[in-house]
């Protein structure tokens, strides 16, 4: 089944690779810069281990434009084992679906269950924030909030300072507070919305 993304911008051109996002984070620790997560150094091989988690994580935090996408899902044949809804569907895997958000999804009921999405309806066309792996069709906000939590990951690690790790958790939640308000208002308006256990794919 088709699906279509609906993310604002296509492409940031702000960066292009992962080392450019990591190479960010290490300049808010004072660090050099890396050209490759396999550079035969400490800052990248910590870099290599943390960055997927850290994107994930931050295309979690919030419903971001650039990450959203729509599709069409396949009805599965079984019957849920949850028989408080009569269909299931399988998420989807390309692009894969890190998070369906109520809030995108708001004339559907629905329950997230694993790697399916239960429901009474026999249709369902989804929309919800996919993982994207390409820096280059990252937001430039996007980009400063990866950048920031990837800070926060590292801090500890490369300084051994606690405060240093405090501070750079203080500068991600100003970076996404900041990414939230402006993507608010180029959808012309602001909703809240909530992380849920039951809604959020891993």
């Amino acid at each position: 089944m088709g699906g279509t993304g609906t993310g604002t911008s296509t492409t940031s051109g702000y960066v292009t690779s992962v080392a450019e996002i990591c190479s960010i984070a290490l300049f808010n620790l004072g660090a050099g810069s890396i050209t490759s997560l396999d550079d035969a150094t400490n800052r990248a091989k910590l870099c290599n281990a943390f960055y997927a988690k850290v994107r994930d994580a931050v295309l979690r935090a919030y419903p971001w434009n650039c990450a959203r996408y729509t599709q069409a899902l396949a009805l599965l044949a079984a019957a849920p084992t949850n028989e408080n809804w009569a269909s299931q569907f399988t998420l989807p895997i390309d692009p894969y679906c890190l998070w369906v958000p109520k809030i995108l999804n708001e004339d559907l009921k629905f329950e997230v269950n694993g790697r399916l999405l239960l429901t009474d309806e026999t249709s369902v066309t989804l929309n919800y924030i996919r993982r994207i792996v390409d820096p280059g069709l990252f937001d430039s906000l996007l980009v400063d909030t990866i950048a920031a939590r990837l800070s926060h990951q590292l801090a500890y690690p490369l300084t051994g300072v606690a405060s240093t790790t405090e501070l750079m958790w203080k500068l991600y939640t100003v970076k996404l507070s900041e990414a939230r308000t402006q993507d608010g208002m180029e959808n012309g308006e602001e909703k809240s919305y909530e992380s849920n256990s039951l809604i959020d794919v891993r």
